[in-house]
């Protein structure tokens, strides 16, 4: 009981200490605006509905006062998240107290990534951004997922499944890449399925978790329109979409390409925009030979081609022409995109292609460090190390007839993750550090957690042989 009560002391001691810290940082940084923050407090059609209702409520609550309770509430959710995800990870893996602390110091981690290393140089917990609510929110997603995963007792596997589910479904209501998470719930829970005996069971349980998705995918659309019909009188989706995805097949165009846009107008639209990148040396042809060069020249160039040389040429022309309504003018420009993309992307398919693997690629790089010419290459390392870290992890269990080790599980879960985030994001946008630092705590924290296990067995093994061995028990 004592040793008990002493846990829950500590537990709360480190929620306390995290919660003054973030506080701290919003005391002394205050409220910060970005790019996209104007466009989530005015609650604009282009934004997915979770975080535009916080700011909403809050303006309902604090009036004028709404954006420091945003920065108090978002560093307390991300005090909680870093608590909660480092708690669980101790408790399922029976850590030392120091190996929690190291825990806590990589959980912290992205925070000081985003506002150092990265482009936006935002603190996010004090930003108006869905981050202050996505990257908590996705820590306990991972833990509820490996819970649903690990659980034997089916009153809490169905408890965690139905958590984690909830949780995969206000993410992608907060950012849309995140709808990701809901096909990652599914390939989890299809893998906890086919551990049971019967294949009559697995079939029908695969059959109604891939039918509660698709129902789950459903919702979130009606849920999207259902927003935008109360608060910009459409009951519609998030319009740019298609604008957004013309930008990198764009990028890998050739002029001859709008020879097969069948709809005139969208063709004429498409060659002012493809001269509109060739006069600015804004498409693959001026790109550099190496990678590197390449995703540079294509990241300078991206923001500039999609608002200037895409939805500049729709906007103005729509609204000269046909209407002064925005969401007009968005519809009208995501329909003409789709014309486009459909006649210029099998001709430039393979341009585009190569540089799609190229964005998931640096995406990849950038879950779990900030992209650099040779810091590339450590993380790359860092992949390959994890990668055989766990097949010797798996080898010394299945030598010794135990199962694969909860920890190798875990690993995998985060790597599936990143990949589905980097897949996902480089499809419509640049897969920046803003987007892709949702794997960088829990990447390091699985590594960590398996290499102590490695450690562990090591240890098991001396001390069966009799020899010496040590260990920090703090």
């Amino acid at each position: 009981m004592e040793t008990v009560r002493h846990g829950k002391i500590k537990s709360l001691l480190i929620l306390a200490v995290l919660i003054a810290v973030f506080a701290g940082i919003f005391a002394v940084y205050g409220p910060w605006m970005c790019s996209d923050s104007e466009q989530y407090i005015n609650m604009h059609i282009h934004r997915e509905p979770l975080y535009p209702l916080f700011l909403w409520v809050l303006r309902l609550l604090f009036g004028e006062g709404f954006l420091t309770a945003m920065g108090i509430l978002q560093g307390v959710l991300a005090a909680v998240g870093i608590w909660a995800f480092a708690e669980y990870v101790s408790k399922k893996f029976t850590l030392h107290f120091w190996e929690e602390l190291v825990i806590l110091v990589l959980l912290f981690f992205p925070y000081a990534v985003t506002r150092f290393f990265s482009q936006t140089r935002l603190f996010i917990p004090n930003s108006v951004m869905s981050e202050g609510l996505s990257m908590p929110f996705f820590l306990l997603f991972l833990i509820q997922c490996f819970e649903m995963f690990t659980q034997e007792k089916k009153r809490e596997f169905l408890k965690a499944a139905g958590v984690s589910l909830l949780l995969a479904f206000l993410l992608a209501l907060a950012r849309s890449q995140m709808m990701s998470l809901l096909l990652v719930w599914l390939v989890v829970f299809g893998v906890k399925i086919l551990y049971t005996k019967a294949w009559r069971k697995k079939i029908l349980r695969l059959a109604a978790a891939a039918g509660i998705v698709l129902l789950v995918f459903a919702l979130r659309g009606f849920c999207v329109k259902t927003y935008n019909l109360a608060f910009n009188g459409r009951f519609i989706n998030n319009t740019n979409g298609t604008v957004h995805m013309l930008t990198n097949i764009l990028y890998a165009a050739d002029g001859e390409d709008g020879e097969n846009i069948q709809d005139e107008e969208a063709k004429a639209f498409f060659n002012q925009m493809y001269h509109l990148t060739e006069m600015n040396q804004a498409n693959y042809k001026f790109a550099g030979d190496t990678l590197t060069e390449k995703l540079n020249h294509l990241e300078e160039w991206h923001n500039t081609i999609n608002f200037e040389m895409i939805e500049a040429v729709l906007r103005v022309s729509y609204r000269e022409n046909v209407t002064e309504d925005y969401i007009e003018q968005d519809l009208l420009s995501d329909e003409t995109a789709g014309k486009i993309i459909a006649g210029i992307l099998p001709g430039c398919f393979p341009k585009w292609f190569a540089n799609y693997m190229m964005m998931v690629g640096f995406g990849l790089i950038r879950s779990i460090a900030v992209a650099h010419p040779l810091i590339n290459w450590i993380a790359i390392a860092f992949y390959l190390f994890a990668a055989a870290v766990a097949v010797i992890s798996v080898r010394q269990r299945l030598k010794c007839g135990k199962k694969i080790g909860a920890e190798v599980w875990f690993l995998l879960l985060v790597l599936l993750t990143i990949f589905a985030n980097a897949f996902t994001v480089a499809m419509v946008i640049m897969p920046i550090s803003r987007y892709m630092i949702y794997g960088f705590a829990p990447f390091y924290t699985a590594g960590f957690v398996l290499l102590i296990s490695l450690y562990r067995v090591w240890q098991e093994k001396r001390i069966e042989k009799g020899q010496k061995t040590w260990a920090i028990k703090i």
